[in-house]
């Protein structure tokens, strides 16, 4: 009986400095959730611009406007000159495709904001295959 109250001091005592540690912990993870901010995605609309192949015996140029089209240059095999849709302004995807006629489609891979792979495709075979730059 005697040591009744020695035991109950040492539970208090290993009771309050686990929850101390506990407290410490949570308040640290709150701290880092407020400093840490999400990146933004990027979307069609970011990455509206000027680009154009650096084919010199093919070319192929697109104008992205933030509203999904885009005026399209097409000159090899045959020349296009149009608008088209390329997708939804906020559409985080990286490929689109481009339907220029009912046998000739484009496939752009943007890479990052600044570049863009396009592939040339004609009845389903690439015909093409162009690296291009944001001007």
């Amino acid at each position: 009986m005697k040591y009744m109250p020695i035991i109950f001091l040492i539970f208090a005592f290993i009771s309050c400095k686990s929850t101390n540690t506990q407290m410490v912990t949570a308040s640290e993870e709150v701290h880092n959730k407020e400093t840490t901010s999400i990146p933004k995605a990027v979307t069609l609309k970011d990455r509206a611009g000027y680009y154009k192949s650096k084919s010199p015996y093919f070319t192929f140029n697109i104008d992205l406007k933030e509203n999904g089209y885009a005026n399209v240059v097409l000159k090899g095999w045959m020349v296009y000159r149009g608008i088209v849709k390329v997708g939804d302004p906020d559409s985080e995807d990286k490929k689109f495709v481009l339907d220029i006629d009912n046998i000739t489609h484009v496939i752009v891979e943007f890479k990052d904001l600044n570049n863009a792979e396009a592939s040339v495709i004609l009845k389903g075979v690439v015909q093409q295959s162009l690296d291009m730059i944001k001007i």
